[in-house]
């Protein structure tokens, strides 16, 4: 019997061959990702491209093109497209290699590629200054669906009510920071090096108009990657200076107050991940986040314990139920 998977690998190549310049090459696995994407690799013309497999009844990829060519039409380093079939859900992508951020962190200076990023985030930031006309917001209500998914699938027996009581400060707030461009998942397995100084960015998809420190908290307190924390604030305080320099007036705040747009951000997304990581492991059968679980909770208490304004939060994180 044919999987759903292969009969849709035997669409694409069939795709390929009859309504692309991309015929006669061979579909290799390239990765996949915690949503339904998969891509393979091609290669034609001696070159490499990229090939990602959307199931359009489970995933849009109209944001992808849309962002995707408005980023590369400012300079931002981001695939481009050479075929795509939205309503079969296809696309044909240049190829930014297998050397992702993560692998580089293990052999080259960490200092070096951690800038090199940081400088991303700001180019980004400085370059699509029309975000708010071209992104969703990242508002209360986008917000409070996100943390949403911490209490569905680790707090299942505690009340919608309770919850929203708990997580009404910590939402408020958060919203009350500065906002750019925001990537939404700008962290080490969404980066590729392609070479020495080059980043390429890839799932981008997602990107809204929120807080201005949540690109840094994906990268600093990376759900796959440990760093030490007066590490990640000096990091985050040379972010704000780079702001300043790039002249985004929402930088000129007190140090203080900076880096408390980081940590409450960063919580935010936290919470999010940590119920994410659980559903893909209860409702999706992937079970291999939930190592990175600990780390992310980490963040969460690190975060907690810095503000204690946010205690009731504090507690209710407490009582969360929590997988091996």
């Amino acid at each position: 019997m044919i999987s759903a998977a292969d009969e849709r690998k035997a669409l694409l190549a069939e795709w390929l061959e009859q309504d692309t310049p991309f015929s006669g090459g061979s579909l290799e696995i390239a990765s996949a990702d915690a949503s339904f994407r998969r891509y393979f690799r091609i290669q034609s013309g001696g070159h490499n491209f990229v090939v990602m497999d959307a199931p359009p009844d489970l995933e849009d990829s109209h944001p992808f093109v849309k962002i995707g060519e408005w980023m590369k039409s400012q300079n931002i380093h981001v695939p481009e497209i050479f075929a795509k079939d939205l309503t079969k859900g296809f696309m044909v992508l240049s190829d930014f290699g297998d050397f992702h951020f993560q692998d580089a962190l293990e052999i080259q200076n960490r200092d070096s590629l951690y800038k090199l990023a940081i400088e991303e985030i700001v180019r980004m930031q400085r370059n699509l200054l029309d975000a708010h006309n071209n992104l969703p917001r990242f508002d209360q209500s986008w917000q409070k669906k996100e943390l949403d998914i911490f209490r569905q699938w680790c707090l299942p027996n505690l009340s919608v009510q309770e919850y929203q009581k708990s997580t009404e400060s910590l939402i408020k707030v958060t919203d009350l920071i500065p906002k750019a461009f925001m990537h939404r998942d700008f962290h080490c397995r969404n980066l590729l090096l392609c070479t020495e100084n080059n980043l390429g960015i890839i799932d981008f998809q997602g990107a809204m108009f929120g807080p201005v420190t949540y690109d840094l908290v994906s990268l600093l307190r990376d759900c796959y990657v440990d760093n030490e924390p007066d590490w990640i604030d000096q990091r985050v305080l040379e972010f704000q200076k780079n702001l300043q320099a790039a002249g985004l007036p929402y930088a000129n705040v007190r140090e203080d107050e900076f880096l408390r747009w980081f940590d409450l951000a960063g919580l935010q997304r936290h919470l999010k991940c940590v119920g994410i990581f659980h559903r893909l492991k209860i409702r999706d059968n992937k079970p291999e986040y939930l190592k990175d679980v600990p780390r992310v909770l980490r963040y969460c208490k690190e975060v907690l314990n810095r503000h204690p304004d946010l205690r009731d939060l504090d507690n209710l994180v407490g009582q969360a139920t929590i997988l091996d």
